[in-house]
């Protein structure tokens, strides 16, 4: 089979243009293509890696969504990594029958990192192997596609330039819990969902968002914040008041997505004026909301669980 390597978090724009080429090169040996990444993610292991732009959950819904083959993942380890190439590329040959094989071309792995697109260029030519070495996707703009760039966008709170590297989108999967129901009391209920400390969190602000529940797309105002009116000092909360919904999210794990940046968090002087301000970012959220139908419409496997 036709293998992509890659150290995969998550699925950008980028890693989409490997699985093209791994596609078609398998199309054209009549033969199947495969995913193989590691697990926890290298850069956990080794160190300048916190939070993960997505955990497993969302990985499992974009493969859903864009038809991306159930990947291989070979556990990674300190002792791995000191693994030397060419005894890697060996076992997974092994393992897989592999005849192909698609990497970015910055991609490097093994001892060292001396697995490099020189190396695999020699390996693929004594063995008999098509080898496929991808150049970065660079947009229009000049930005290069990366998932640390992705991450610097998200925690920047810049969702939707993130969106444009994606393809889609940034999202999150989150349980909804009680809370003090202070938006209730305004008039603004709001799902409060507890920040998962695996995955990344976007800047603290308020975004134009959309959920998905109930077979539908709601328009979603989201506050990511300490909740600076009302806290002294509270802990990180997401907050999102669902346009329209009537209903107990209680329990549920909906899927909720960051459209846009509509403001940066601010302390107001009282209800009155935080009720003014809400009222300004709901209309906000549903004009980008109706702008971003398309974008939506690429979650073409949407949960049928809420």
């Amino acid at each position: 089979m036709i293998v992509c390597i890659g150290a995969f978090d998550g699925y950008h724009r980028g890693h989409f243009s490997l699985f093209r080429q791994a596609r078609e090169m398998a199309a054209r040996a009549h033969t199947e293509w495969k995913v193989v990444t590691f697990s926890p993610h290298p850069r956990y292991v080794l160190g300048g890696l916190k939070a993960r732009l997505f955990t497993r959950e969302d990985t499992a819904f974009l493969r859903r969504s864009f038809d991306i083959p159930e990947p291989l993942e070979i556990p990674f380890t300190r002792e791995f990594a000191s693994t030397e190439p060419r005894r890697f590329l060996d076992e997974l040959r092994t393992r897989l029958d592999v005849t192909g094989i698609v990497v970015g071309r910055e991609f490097r792995f093994g001892s060292g990192r001396s697995g490099d697109g020189e190396f695999l260029t020699r390996y693929c030519a004594e063995h008999g192997l098509e080898l496929a070495l991808m150049p970065q996707l660079v947009m229009d703009d000049g930005i290069v596609v990366s998932s640390t760039r992705v991450r610097d966008m998200v925690q920047a709170g810049n969702v939707d330039q993130a969106a444009e590297l994606l393809g889609y989108p940034w999202f999150l999967f989150s349980r909804v819990v009680s809370g003090e129901r202070r938006g209730r009391a305004m008039g603004y209920p709001t799902a409060n969902m507890l920040p998962d400390e695996k995955k990344l969190t976007p800047g603290e602000a308020v975004y134009a968002g959309a959920m998905w529940h109930g077979g539908r797309w709601w328009p979603a105002a989201v506050s990511v914040g300490r909740n600076p009116t009302f806290l002294v000092q509270g802990s990180l909360r997401i907050e999102t008041h669902v346009i329209g919904f009537r209903g107990d999210l209680y329990g549920r794990r909906p899927l909720l997505v960051f459209l846009k940046r509509l403001r940066l968090m601010t302390r107001f002087s009282g209800r009155m004026s935080l009720m003014k301000q809400l009222a300004l970012d709901c209309e906000q959220t549903q004009r980008v909301f109706g702008a971003s139908q398309p974008l939506l419409k690429v979650f073409r496997c949407l949960p049928s669980f809420d």
